[in-house]
């Protein structure tokens, strides 16, 4: 702790006057200084610290020349994430600090040191580490920025962050086609609206020094509720998907359309010698006066800027966007409208002075532009790459054939990986999805046989007797059914290869059978009158089955009249179910060295873990489908092995 202490107690002292030799002096500190035992990153952390509290207590303390003491801890800053002493992040965490503890009018002057350094922010050793804590800090700054008051200061940063990082950067562009919704144009409402109040007239100086010739507008409550209800369909393009809307968007669109007809503009020429940046006007807000709007509609960028809002509305409402719903589709005739109405807008402009067919071209190709852009962003917005013009490609040497990689490097490479080549990169790739595709074929996703409730469920309660179904219309007797049956109980039930004396008569009777078996213990026990007990479900899942082993099931049915006399006679010497309570709770926890001993396999043996939890369960589980499935069931089977096995008292109780 005391060698931490002592190191950045002499940092603290190098860095009161840095200068050019400072870099050089916190050198020879590092290497001198080995028995503190440090690694690089723990200095580089020491370092980081002392220099962000260093640099925050001269920015407390309030210096006359703030300025010029940012501009010397950024380069200060940048040199040393070049000699590898403190992290790459330092130069614009040191900004974000100053930035922090300064007033709006500070930051603004030195925010010239961040864009200064734009080019060296982008390069690879500071870009990566830096782009995260570069786009907060400037996000910071512009919530604490008024938008209408400090309109300057946050065009530069928005410019900064538009040179900083790449064209295609994901964080910098509306990816789901989001509207501004927040961008409310407010005027007076029906309520409010003031018929008496009008513009003063226009003195003869002011025409006089006019470029345009003007009708006056007649502005009443009709023109401009009107008009300015238009500018909640351009903040929000999708309410003209809705029918209610679209037709009143119409109505009032044509109403604009005929008034901008009924009162065209002409132009003068102007003899005097105004700069052209007198008459460039910029509006980042309209005014919705009822006064002005006479003398807006009269002016020659306010008409534009309508008409290009109707023009990029209706490229929206036609545009195929990624992200917009499939139910905002316009139909034929509203399609129909809007072709003929892009029509008359186009009119509009070429007809409004001054150089309206000039202006009507240049606004066709940002629109064109539009459309690549929109296309840019539908495919997923991928990387941007220059491309020489043709002139140049014709005068350049052809490239150099790329050399293939030999094909025996290619297949050691992936070998070495524990993956295959194929040849072709789409098999290649689907091929590696998985480090085992015969595994991940028995995953649980890939198993699309039904379970027994759902498949035999109709058919299970067709059996019911007092349901009094006609034999017709049985599941059972169905063919498609029946071979989907018979493939399921192939594959999930193990009665399905017990061995068996009872020949097969048809198949519905054989299915009725097997779905008792099956279904019975799981749903309903049913009792017909005879003593047989009916076997519980045992259905254990077999996640892989190899085709090769499925039985020809039609070898076993056989015509009905020729086994009639053939049907074994149900055997009376089976274990009684008390008898089989008290042998299983003789057994216990020994139950799945029985289990083994009577030939079930490893996962049948789970699967009756999973579906009985205590040991005596399981136990009498095990004995009731021995009894119903073995080939002899006897009791003195049974005692022979559950000797072998030392287990004499459950011996001895089938025994007595």
């Amino acid at each position: 702790m005391m060698s931490v202490s002592k190191f950045r107690e002499e940092l603290k002292n190098i860095l009161i006057e840095p200068n050019t030799t400072t870099i050089t002096s916190i050198k020879k500190i590092v290497h001198e200084n080995n028995y503190f035992n440090l690694s690089d990153a723990d200095r580089r952390s020491i370092l980081d610290q002392v220099l962000r509290c260093h640099v925050l207590d001269i920015v407390l303390s309030k210096p006359p020349n703030l300025y010029d003491v940012c501009k010397m801890w950024t380069s200060f800053t940048i040199e040393l994430v070049r000699n590898e002493m403190c992290t790459a992040i330092m130069p614009v965490v040191i900004l974000s600090d100053m930035f922090d503890v300064t007033t709006m009018d500070v930051c603004e002057k030195m925010f010239d040191h961040v864009e200064s350094n734009v080019n060296v922010l982008k390069e690879p050793q500071f870009f990566m580490a830096c782009k995260n804590n570069l786009l907060r800090m400037c996000n910071d700054l512009l919530r604490r920025l008024s938008r209408s008051r400090n309109t300057v200061f946050c065009g530069r940063i928005l410019l900064f962050l538009a040179k900083f990082f790449p064209f295609s950067e994901r964080s910098g562009l509306n990816i789901v086609s989001e509207f501004n919704l927040e961008n409310v144009t407010e005027y007076l409402n029906e309520n409010h609206f003031d018929q008496t109040e009008c513009m003063p007239d226009s003195t003869p100086e002011d025409e006089a020094k006019s470029d345009i010739i003007i009708e006056k507008v007649n502005v009443d409550k009709n023109l401009y509720l009107k008009f300015w209800s238009l500018q909640d369909y351009f903040r929000n393009p999708n309410q003209c998907y809705k029918t209610e809307h679209w037709k009143l968007f119409i109505a009032h669109t044509d109403f604009i359309f005929s008034t901008f007809q009924s009162h065209k503009l002409e132009h003068v020429n102007r003899m005097d010698n105004e700069s052209a940046e007198q008459n460039m006007h910029y509006f980042p807000k309209y005014l919705t006066n009822q006064k002005l709007l006479e003398l807006q509609l009269s002016d020659v960028n306010f008409r534009r800027y309508i008409l290009i809002q109707f023009l990029l509305l209706f490229q929206y409402l036609d545009a195929p966007v990624k992200f917009k719903l499939d139910n905002f589709k316009i139909k034929p005739e509203q399609q129909e409208w809007i072709k003929n109405s892009i029509t008359t807008i186009y009119e509009l402009i070429n007809n409004t002075p001054p150089d309206g067919v000039r202006f009507s071209e240049v606004v066709k190709n940002i629109l064109q532009r539009e459309e690549q852009w929109n296309k840019w962003k539908n495919d997923g917005c991928p990387e941007v790459t220059k491309r020489l013009p043709t002139s140049d490609q014709s005068d350049m040497p052809s490239p150099k054939r790329r050399l293939r990689r030999n094909l025996g490097d290619v297949i050691k490479n992936m070998t070495a990986n524990n993956k295959v080549f194929l040849g072709d990169p789409d098999l290649t790739k689907l091929w590696n999805l998985k480090p085992d595709n015969l595994e991940a074929c028995k995953g649980p996703e890939r198993d699309f046989l039904p379970s027994f409730d759902s498949f035999f469920q109709e058919a299970f309660e067709q059996l019911d007797p007092e349901l009094c179904i006609e034999s017709q219309y049985k599941k059972v007797n169905d063919g498609n059914f029946g071979w989907r049956a018979l493939r399921l109980l192939a594959r999930k039930s193990p009665h399905f290869f017990a061995q068996s004396n009872n020949p097969i008569h048809k198949l519905s009777e054989y299915l009725e059978n097997m779905i008792k078996k099956t279904m019975s213990k799981e749903k309903i026990s049913i009792n017909q009158g005879s003593d047989k007990h009916v076997s519980p479900n045992k259905e254990f899942k077999k996640e892989s089955v190899i085709e090769s082993e499925e039985v020809d099931i039609s070898e076993g049915i056989q015509d009905e009249n020729e086994n009639e006399n053939n049907i074994e006679v149900e055997d009376k010497n089976k274990i009684p179910k008390q008898i089989i309570d008290q042998v299983a709770s003789a057994i216990g926890e020994k139950w799945n060295i029985l289990a083994e001993k009577l030939g079930y396999q490893p996962d049948e043996i789970e699967f009756v873990k999973t579906i009985k939890t205590t040991p005596l369960d399981q136990a009498t589980y095990l004995l009731e489908v021995w009894v119903e499935d073995a080939e002899n069931p006897k009791p003195e089977n049974l005692i022979y092995i559950l000797e072998e096995i030392q287990l004499i008292e459950a011996a001895n109780i089938l025994k007595s």
